[in-house]
């Protein structure tokens, strides 16, 4: 998909995102009138600061956005709440570009700055827009709005050391860490994607540093099963187990087989998911609410 012919539309839990258009010019007044807005905005490397106090004004600042989007430049999404006071009005805008080096800029009414918003559209960018704007590596200045700095980290930025160094902006770059070879561990961790698998041939290629303590490793090597949820005592009270991603892995592999899983997880490795986010161990696939948003995102695309 080319986002600057055919510009996608989005839509999370509260928001509908879509281009932004002159007609948004009254409502983004609210917004871009609010000097607390402004101090949360970035302007780096902008003319101007966006404060504008005029209609004509507002309308000067999305004509540029608009010209800038045919020129394929970025895109600026209006940010408009699908219920409450405020349903079918834009209330702020969010931008992105894609390449190898992606900024996302977020402007919004200030009655919208809290956590459940910004997370809601943080969630959004790094699990959609990532993919359709084939960023390599998000930036997110954060220097303005230290209150969003635990949303970026929950969603694996980090802060830059060679972005725009002293600025302030956090980068979550894509991984490159799938191996197919390494197949699914006998529990149900994905070896193939797993950030620590540089010197390790996978838990059932008796690769993993930790098989010596793993119930798993030893229950199934013992038992001489493929894996522990053809065992009949599955889940069988064992913590690992009980971990709301591994038990959706194998309920995913029971569905639609280990091949299918292992061919996923290779394409939205590639798309910009993270498995493991840098330093931790948990990453994307820990981000849903239910096995079946994970199905989904899992089949996204087949």
């Amino acid at each position: 998909m080319d986002v600057y012919k055919q510009c996608p539309e989005y839509e999370t839990k509260h928001f509908r995102l879509r281009l932004v258009q002159m007609e948004d010019a009254e409502d983004l007044l609210k917004c871009y009138s609010d000097q607390e807005v402004i101090a949360r905005v970035n302007a780096d490397n902008c003319s101007n600061s966006f404060y504008c106090t005029t209609k004509e004004q507002m309308e000067e600042c999305i004509q540029f956005w608009l010209k800038e989007y045919q020129k394929g430049y970025y895109v600026s999404f209006a940010i408009i709440p699908k219920d409450g006071e405020n349903s079918g009005h834009a209330i702020g805008t969010m931008e992105i570009f894609g390449g190898e080096t992606g900024i996302l800029r977020l402007d919004i009414a200030s009655h919208y700055e809290q956590g459940c918003y910004i997370e809601e559209l943080l969630h959004l960018a790094v699990l959609q827009m990532v993919r359709d704007f084939r960023v390599g590596s998000l930036k997110v200045k954060a220097s303005n709005t230290p209150k969003r700095i635990p949303f970026l980290e929950k969603y694996g930025l980090v802060p830059s050391e060679t972005f725009r160094p002293g600025m302030g902006y956090y980068e979550r770059s894509r991984a490159e860490f799938f191996d197919p070879t390494k197949g699914i561990a006998y529990c149900g961790l994905a070896c193939c994607a797993c950030s620590e698998n540089k010197d390790c041939a996978g838990c059932r290629n008796d690769g993993c540093k930790g098989k010596e303590w793993c119930k798993s490793y030893s229950c199934c090597k013992g038992d001489g099963k493929e894996n522990c949820w053809e065992c009949e005592k599955y889940p069988c009270g064992y913590p690992m187990l009980e971990k709301p991603r591994i038990k959706a892995f194998a309920e995913y592999i029971r569905t639609y087989g280990e091949r299918d899983l292992i061919a996923a997880l290779g394409r939205l490795e590639r798309e910009g998911v993270l498995y493991h986010y840098p330093g931790k161990l948990i990453g994307d696939y820990d981000l849903f609410q239910t096995q079946e948003e994970l199905f989904q995102f899992l089949r996204r695309d087949i």
